[in-house]
Protein backbone atom coordinates (compact mmCIF):
# COMPACT_ATOMS: atom_id res chain seq x y z
CA UNK A 1 0.00 0.00 0.00
CA UNK A 2 1.36 3.43 -0.98
CA UNK A 3 1.86 6.27 1.49
CA UNK A 4 -1.07 8.18 0.01
CA UNK A 5 -3.33 5.13 0.26
CA UNK A 6 -2.29 4.71 3.90
CA UNK A 7 -3.07 8.37 4.64
CA UNK A 8 -6.43 8.09 2.91
CA UNK A 9 -7.25 4.94 4.88
CA UNK A 10 -6.34 6.82 8.06
CA UNK A 11 -8.51 9.80 7.17
CA UNK A 12 -11.44 7.52 6.40
CA UNK A 13 -10.96 5.71 9.72
CA UNK A 14 -10.93 9.00 11.64
CA UNK A 15 -14.11 10.13 9.86
CA UNK A 16 -15.92 6.87 10.64
CA UNK A 17 -14.73 6.85 14.25
CA UNK A 18 -15.89 10.44 14.75
CA UNK A 19 -19.29 9.61 13.24
CA UNK A 20 -19.70 6.56 15.48
CA UNK A 21 -18.56 8.36 18.63
CA UNK A 22 -20.95 11.24 18.05
CA UNK A 23 -23.81 8.84 17.23
CA UNK A 24 -23.66 7.61 20.84
CA UNK A 25 -24.82 11.15 21.86
CA UNK A 26 -22.15 11.03 24.59
CA UNK A 27 -19.28 12.53 22.60
CA UNK A 28 -18.43 15.83 20.93
CA UNK A 29 -15.47 14.88 18.74
CA UNK A 30 -14.65 18.47 17.87
CA UNK A 31 -10.96 18.04 16.96
CA UNK A 32 -9.96 15.88 14.00
CA UNK A 33 -6.45 15.77 12.59
CA UNK A 34 -5.27 17.34 10.31
CA UNK A 35 -7.71 20.25 10.70
CA UNK A 36 -5.59 23.33 11.42
CA UNK A 37 -7.26 24.17 14.74
CA UNK A 38 -7.25 20.53 15.83
CA UNK A 39 -3.52 19.98 15.35
CA UNK A 40 -2.61 22.29 18.24
CA UNK A 41 -5.14 20.62 20.53
CA UNK A 42 -4.05 17.09 19.65
CA UNK A 43 -0.26 17.50 19.71
CA UNK A 44 2.05 16.67 22.63
CA UNK A 45 5.83 16.27 22.97
CA UNK A 46 7.72 13.14 23.87
CA UNK A 47 8.94 13.67 27.45
CA UNK A 48 12.65 13.20 26.70
CA UNK A 49 15.20 12.77 23.95
CA UNK A 50 14.61 15.22 21.11
CA UNK A 51 11.07 15.84 22.46
CA UNK A 52 9.66 15.40 18.98
CA UNK A 53 5.93 16.12 18.85
CA UNK A 54 3.30 13.48 18.20
CA UNK A 55 -0.44 13.87 17.75
CA UNK A 56 -3.67 11.96 18.21
CA UNK A 57 -6.25 11.50 15.44
CA UNK A 58 -9.37 12.74 17.23
CA UNK A 59 -10.14 14.60 20.41
CA UNK A 60 -12.97 16.37 22.15
CA UNK A 61 -15.27 16.20 25.13
CA UNK A 62 -17.48 13.53 26.63
CA UNK A 63 -21.06 14.47 27.42
CA UNK A 64 -23.69 13.75 30.06
CA UNK A 65 -23.58 11.88 33.32
CA UNK A 66 -20.40 11.34 35.26
CA UNK A 67 -18.29 11.86 32.11
CA UNK A 68 -19.69 15.35 31.39
CA UNK A 69 -17.01 17.76 30.25
CA UNK A 70 -14.11 15.32 30.39
CA UNK A 71 -11.62 15.47 27.53
CA UNK A 72 -10.51 12.52 25.41
CA UNK A 73 -7.78 11.86 22.88
CA UNK A 74 -8.15 8.99 20.41
CA UNK A 75 -5.85 7.07 18.10
CA UNK A 76 -7.72 5.44 15.23
CA UNK A 77 -6.52 2.36 13.35
CA UNK A 78 -8.59 1.58 10.29
CA UNK A 79 -7.42 -2.04 10.22
CA UNK A 80 -9.55 -5.00 9.17
CA UNK A 81 -7.00 -7.84 9.29
CA UNK A 82 -4.50 -9.24 11.76
CA UNK A 83 -1.62 -8.62 9.34
CA UNK A 84 -1.10 -5.03 10.48
CA UNK A 85 1.47 -4.38 13.20
CA UNK A 86 -1.19 -3.11 15.56
CA UNK A 87 0.23 -4.64 18.74
CA UNK A 88 3.56 -2.85 18.26
CA UNK A 89 1.78 0.42 17.47
CA UNK A 90 -0.36 0.09 20.59
CA UNK A 91 2.75 -0.22 22.78
CA UNK A 92 4.11 3.01 21.30
CA UNK A 93 0.70 4.62 21.87
CA UNK A 94 0.89 3.72 25.58
CA UNK A 95 4.31 5.35 25.83
CA UNK A 96 2.91 8.46 24.15
CA UNK A 97 -0.05 8.54 26.55
CA UNK A 98 2.43 8.46 29.45
CA UNK A 99 4.20 11.49 27.98
CA UNK A 100 0.95 13.33 27.25
CA UNK A 101 -0.19 12.83 30.84
CA UNK A 102 3.14 14.10 32.16
CA UNK A 103 2.80 17.16 29.93
CA UNK A 104 -0.86 18.03 30.66
CA UNK A 105 -2.44 15.90 33.39
CA UNK A 106 -5.38 18.30 33.83
CA UNK A 107 -6.50 17.74 30.25
CA UNK A 108 -5.74 14.04 29.77
CA UNK A 109 -8.95 12.55 31.15
CA UNK A 110 -9.34 9.69 28.65
CA UNK A 111 -7.19 7.93 26.06
CA UNK A 112 -9.00 5.90 23.39
CA UNK A 113 -7.66 3.31 20.95
CA UNK A 114 -10.27 2.75 18.21
CA UNK A 115 -9.86 -0.05 15.70
CA UNK A 116 -11.83 -2.40 13.47
CA UNK A 117 -9.79 -5.47 14.35
CA UNK A 118 -8.74 -6.96 17.73
CA UNK A 119 -5.04 -7.43 18.42
CA UNK A 120 -2.60 -8.91 20.96
CA UNK A 121 -5.24 -11.45 21.94
CA UNK A 122 -2.92 -13.50 24.18
CA UNK A 123 -2.72 -10.55 26.56
CA UNK A 124 -6.02 -8.85 25.72
CA UNK A 125 -7.18 -8.65 29.35
CA UNK A 126 -3.95 -6.87 30.35
CA UNK A 127 -3.75 -4.26 27.58
CA UNK A 128 -5.18 -1.54 29.83
CA UNK A 129 -3.01 -2.33 32.86
CA UNK A 130 -0.42 -0.15 34.58
CA UNK A 131 2.12 -2.91 33.93
CA UNK A 132 1.56 -2.66 30.16
CA UNK A 133 2.03 1.11 30.35
CA UNK A 134 5.23 0.59 32.37
CA UNK A 135 6.59 -1.91 29.84
CA UNK A 136 5.82 0.50 26.99
CA UNK A 137 7.59 3.37 28.76
CA UNK A 138 10.59 1.11 29.35
CA UNK A 139 10.71 -0.04 25.72
CA UNK A 140 10.61 3.56 24.48
CA UNK A 141 12.79 4.85 27.33
CA UNK A 142 14.93 7.17 25.19
CA UNK A 143 11.84 9.21 24.30
CA UNK A 144 9.96 8.78 27.58
CA UNK A 145 12.76 9.01 30.13
CA UNK A 146 15.92 9.99 28.26
CA UNK A 147 17.75 7.02 29.78
CA UNK A 148 19.71 4.36 27.88
CA UNK A 149 20.29 1.82 30.64
CA UNK A 150 17.29 -0.49 31.11
CA UNK A 151 17.70 -1.02 34.86
CA UNK A 152 18.16 2.69 35.48
CA UNK A 153 15.12 3.45 33.32
CA UNK A 154 12.97 0.92 35.15
CA UNK A 155 13.81 2.60 38.46
CA UNK A 156 12.90 6.01 37.02
CA UNK A 157 9.41 5.10 35.81
CA UNK A 158 6.65 6.78 37.79
CA UNK A 159 4.16 3.99 38.53
CA UNK A 160 1.58 6.51 39.78
CA UNK A 161 1.58 8.00 36.28
CA UNK A 162 1.38 4.51 34.73
CA UNK A 163 -1.68 3.76 36.86
CA UNK A 164 -3.25 7.13 36.03
CA UNK A 165 -2.84 6.42 32.31
CA UNK A 166 -4.13 2.85 32.67
CA UNK A 167 -7.24 4.11 34.48
CA UNK A 168 -7.96 6.43 31.54
CA UNK A 169 -7.53 3.89 28.73
CA UNK A 170 -10.34 2.74 26.46
CA UNK A 171 -10.08 0.10 23.73
CA UNK A 172 -12.97 0.24 21.26
CA UNK A 173 -13.32 -2.39 18.52
CA UNK A 174 -15.87 -1.41 15.88
CA UNK A 175 -17.39 -3.28 12.95
CA UNK A 176 -19.25 -2.25 9.81
CA UNK A 177 -22.42 -3.90 11.13
CA UNK A 178 -22.11 -2.03 14.40
CA UNK A 179 -21.75 1.24 12.50
CA UNK A 180 -25.10 0.55 10.84
CA UNK A 181 -26.80 0.81 14.25
CA UNK A 182 -25.78 4.40 14.91
CA UNK A 183 -28.25 7.08 15.94
CA UNK A 184 -28.95 9.35 12.96
CA UNK A 185 -27.96 13.03 12.96
CA UNK A 186 -31.69 13.90 12.91
CA UNK A 187 -32.38 11.92 16.08
CA UNK A 188 -29.23 13.23 17.75
CA UNK A 189 -30.63 16.71 17.15
CA UNK A 190 -33.81 15.76 18.99
CA UNK A 191 -31.81 14.48 21.95
CA UNK A 192 -29.74 17.67 22.05
CA UNK A 193 -32.92 19.76 21.83
CA UNK A 194 -34.43 17.83 24.72
CA UNK A 195 -31.31 18.35 26.84
CA UNK A 196 -31.27 22.06 26.03
CA UNK A 197 -34.92 22.52 26.91
CA UNK A 198 -34.53 20.52 30.12
CA UNK A 199 -31.56 22.69 31.07
CA UNK A 200 -33.67 25.83 30.78
CA UNK A 201 -36.16 24.59 33.39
Amino acid sequence: MSGEETHEMGREGARRAKEWLESTTRVNACWVNPDKFAVDKLTFPWAAGTRQPFSYDIGGLLLRGELEGRAFYAEVKNYTTASNNQGVEYVEYLAKCYCAYLDSPKYCDNFMWITWHPFSLKKWSKLRSAEEVRDAVLLHRLNTLGIVDEAEAQAAIDMDVCKAVADRLWIIVLSERQEMLTVSAEHRGLIEQFDTERGRK
